[in-house]
């Protein structure tokens, strides 16, 4: 009975007291660049889609930090074309919240003195090792764009990092990468590439392979995940995800996304009920089912899984634990 009473609450500390510690907040959808590894650029709600006003976004923040949450990831489509990026940002990191943004690089230039200071995390996607790999990837020439962005970002002071999405297909030009990065003294990223719009994602095989890979200076990938990946991801049985728990996911509508952005099932309008719609039956009867869901079964979506990891202890946790005080170790002490 004992035993039976403590799983019991064990369980209902997983499910209702665990405080979220990241917000996805996707400030818009549209999206300048064309990677074939995404579907967000060919989704029509991409240009229709609208966005909030950065007040909307502002009284969404207060709430996410009372919330629990430590990270706001400001993300899209591309995030530097939502025009109020910087006022957000500032009102995060005033009220005490880690700020991170990946971008294409396309518009960063010019938009570099605008948000300067005000990102913690502050990472380019680089495709390739040149610009023909780059640039066809990517749908649109931006290699010479991120190069120029990394010495901006430099000279006002930030630490530029560059998180590369590993595929199947681009396996092969990882060691070409890594030695870009290094000549340029930029912390890298290996990023598994994921399935959820029909497109294939890593492989075990891959995934084995990156795995084995001696990446050392200034080289990152959450080991815990990969193998995570090479298991075979999440199993509904005995599920490892905790999306909903770990996470809070904003759209640009000012809507509340469950279980994630990439398997929303429900689309919760806000309007100012932040607070109260997470602690709603609609989000507990969700939160009890995550990682349980048919879709959820063999889920890799690194963006979820690896905020997931952190919170559960199994055989991931510890590399997974590692792989990030690494990236925050070399992130301090790369070149400005």
């Amino acid at each position: 009975m004992l035993t039976r009473f403590l799983a019991v609450k064990v369980k209902a500390f997983y499910l209702f007291g665990m405080k979220p510690v990241i917000c996805n907040y996707y400030v818009t959808y549209r999206c300048n660049a064309r990677c074939g590894f995404c579907s967000i650029w060919q989704e029509p709600e991409a240009s229709m889609n609208p966005e909030s006003s950065p007040g909307v976004i502002c009284r969404n923040l207060g709430d996410v930090k009372l919330l629990g949450v430590k990270v706001v990831d400001f993300t899209g489509g591309e995030p530097l074309l939502y025009e109020s990026l910087p006022g957000v940002l500032a009102y995060a990191r005033t009220i005490g919240l880690r700020t991170t943004v990946t971008t294409n690089g396309i518009r960063y230039i010019e938009r570099a003195s605008e948000i300067s200071g005000l990102v913690d995390i502050l990472q380019f996607s680089l495709n390739g090792a040149d610009r023909p790999t780059h640039d066809r990837t990517a749908g649109v020439p931006s290699f010479d764009r991120v190069m120029e962005s990394i010495e901006v970002a430099r000279k006002l002071g930030e630490r530029p990092s560059l998180i590369h999405t590993v595929t199947n297909e681009n396996l092969g030009n990882v060691p070409g990468v890594i030695a870009l990065a290094r000549s340029m003294n930029v912390l890298l990223f290996l990023n598994p590439c994921f399935s959820y719009f029909g497109n294939t994602g890593l492989s075990r095989e891959s995934a084995q392979e990156l795995l084995c890979m001696n990446t050392g200076r200034g080289i990152i990938m959450d080991r815990g995940f990969l193998n995570f990946l090479i298991d075979g991801g999440n199993r509904s049985s005995s599920p490892q995800c905790l999306a909903v728990s770990s996470t809070i996911v904003i759209s640009p509508d000012d809507k509340l996304l469950l279980p994630c952005y990439h398997q929303k099932i429900k689309a919760l309008p806000i309007n100012g009920r932040l607070i109260a719609l997470r602690n709603s039956r609609a989000v507990r009867e969700v939160k009890q089912r995550e990682g349980r869901y048919p879709f959820c079964e063999g889920c890799v979506i690194n963006c979820y899984i690896r905020a997931s990891l952190f919170r559960r202890f199994s055989r991931y946790f510890l590399p997974t634990m590692v792989s990030a005080a690494k990236y925050l170790y070399y992130h301090y002490r790369m070149k400005r």
